[in-house]
């Protein structure tokens, strides 16, 4: 007769491989007519928008746009200053060994460089050279036995295991809003030179069917008015439900945000001054809500009185050990430069190296920083670059160096203040780190009675057994047809849970007088 078994389903998110590339992406630009000629290039910017992302068997297509914004003063025109703006597409591959067309895939894009050269008075070429880094991850349905109904003399091992349950993924875009007049010390807008926008998660939490996210858009735009340039930031607060079948109320919330668009308006005020700016802007929601389990399976099982039929299946399991947050708050001192105002600040985060030492893991990172300034000096525009190293250490409990160790950096606020009249640099980086490691384990497919007595009555009334490499007590009772408890009480001496190779065993015969 078949046994009945009961059985469980475990949805494990799985990391099924990462991958990057470069794009070098060009273009040329025509000043429009109405445009002034160029006399000198003050700065070119650029903003990557990733239009589609294909996980395919081995690879992941990626496609995208290079939107350049160029700022220059014109020689025709005393004290004024324009912008251009180009487009460059770009199609990329990224080799993933072992993906598939059904999993789910997060690329992250930032530009390392931008070349510009004057071609002439009214022409532009430009390039850009895009990093692309591809994440890919699969939800893994495995069904595992959870319990079987009561039968005599069925012996039974359980291993108890730690994962994440997926309870649900989904992705939706939110749309922020905002309108507000400049304050009155600043001049009118004659021209956007840069507008910018990051997105920040504030709190999440999971209802059922559905995350309530709270977060923050800080928008900074640079723009030219009354022959200055001008510097607005706004922060603009949003809530968001993603609506999210199969989560409950409870669960933890993993929550990626990136802007896909930013508009804007220019607008007029009740004076007649062009000082409202109507924002608008376009966010990429993906949420994750999971549980941290703990879960006892069946790993084996046999009879001590009859021949048993199991079939095994050998199960490689993600096992979740821990997982943290860590922030990391960063400064720069950039008192070698002469700088009368900062018009612009962005940044970017590295993880450079990451290892597992001393029951814990240090990482690497480097946040890179570029500035547009003025110089006090020379009242010219000039821009910086610099990196700023940093290192940290947490201590992890279980961790060994065959853990897998998985960083998504996430660069929360960049911003600069003024020290004791010192203009610093600071950022704030926030690390979700989960640490897991690969269990490469047999569980009990299928299991059934075959109603045929193991016959002990040729064996030796004792058995002496000498332990060898590997062994455990589970096994040897198993191979004896006995029980780890009937050994226990023939070996007072043994450690059940540490049995040494060499260490003699004594297994008596125990017959079943009914045979």
């Amino acid at each position: 007769m078949t046994i009945e078994l009961i059985k469980d389903v475990l949805k494990i998110e799985e990391l099924r491989g990462r991958g990057d590339t470069q794009s070098l992406v060009e273009t040329e630009v025509y000043l429009n007519p109405s445009k002034p000629s160029i006399e000198k290039l003050l700065w070119t910017d650029g903003q990557v928008e990733i239009l589609s992302t294909k996980a395919i068997r081995d690879r992941l297509v990626v496609s995208g746009v290079v939107k350049f914004k160029v700022v220059y003063k014109s020689e025709e025109v005393e004290d004024n200053i324009y912008s251009v703006d180009a487009n460059g597409d770009f199609r990329e591959e990224i080799e993933i060994p072992g993906i598939t067309e059904d999993m789910s895939a997060i690329v992250k894009a930032h530009i390392e460089y931008i070349e510009e050269e004057v071609l002439d008075d009214r022409k532009l070429s430009l390039k850009a050279l895009v990093d692309l880094e591809g994440k890919v991850e699969e939800v893994n349905t495995l069904e595992v036995i959870k319990g079987v109904e009561h039968i005599e003399n069925l012996q039974i091992l359980k291993e108890t295991i730690n994962y994440k349950e997926i309870l649900g993924r989904e992705i939706s875009y939110a749309i922020v809003k905002e309108a507000f007049e400049l304050s009155e010390d600043k001049p009118n807008i004659e021209e956007i030179l840069k507008i910018s926008f990051q997105a920040y998660e504030n709190e999440s939490t999971v209802v059922d069917d559905r995350i309530i996210i709270s977060g923050t858009v800080n928008g900074r735009i640079v723009y030219y008015g009354e022959n200055q340039i001008a510097t607005v930031e706004r922060e603009i607060a949003f809530s968001h439900f993603l609506e999210l079948p199969g989560a409950v109320e409870g669960a933890q919330p993993e929550i990626e945000l990136e802007v896909v668009e930013g508009g804007f308006e220019v607008l007029e005020n009740e004076e007649g001054e062009f000082k409202v700016l109507d924002l608008e802007i376009k966010l990429r929601v993906q949420g994750t809500a999971f549980s941290e389990n703990e879960k006892s399976l069946i790993v084996d099982a046999y009879s001590t009185k009859e021949k048993m039929k199991v079939e095994m299946e050998e199960v490689n399991l993600v096992e979740n050990i821990r997982t943290m947050t860590h922030r990391e708050s960063l400064a720069l001192d950039l008192a070698e430069y002469r700088i009368k105002e900062v018009y612009d600040l962005s940044g970017y985060t590295t993880i450079i190296d990451t290892r597992v030492i001393d029951e814990g893991i240090t990482v690497d990172g480097i946040l890179s920083v570029e500035a547009i300034y003025l110089e006090e000096d020379t009242e010219d525009i000039n821009t910086l670059k610099e990196e700023i190293p940093y290192k940290f250490y947490l201590p992890v409990e279980g961790i060994n160096l065959n853990s897998v160790v998985e960083i998504d950096i996430n660069l929360e606020s960049i911003k600069t203040c003024i020290y004791k009249d010192t203009i610093k640099i600071e950022g704030n980086i926030r690390h979700k780190i989960n640490v897991n490691r690969n269990r490469l384990i047999k569980l009990i497919k299928t299991m059934e009675e075959t109603e045929e007595l193991i016959d002990k009555r040729d064996r030796p009334s004792i058995t002496i057994y000498i332990v060898q490499n590997g062994d455990i007590l589970w096994d040897i009772a198993k191979r004896y047809n006995t029980t780890m408890e009937e050994i226990l009480e023939d070996n007072e001496s043994i450690n059940p849970n540490n049995i040494i190779p060499g260490e003699k065993i004594i297994i008596e015969k125990k017959v079943d007088i009914n045979f």
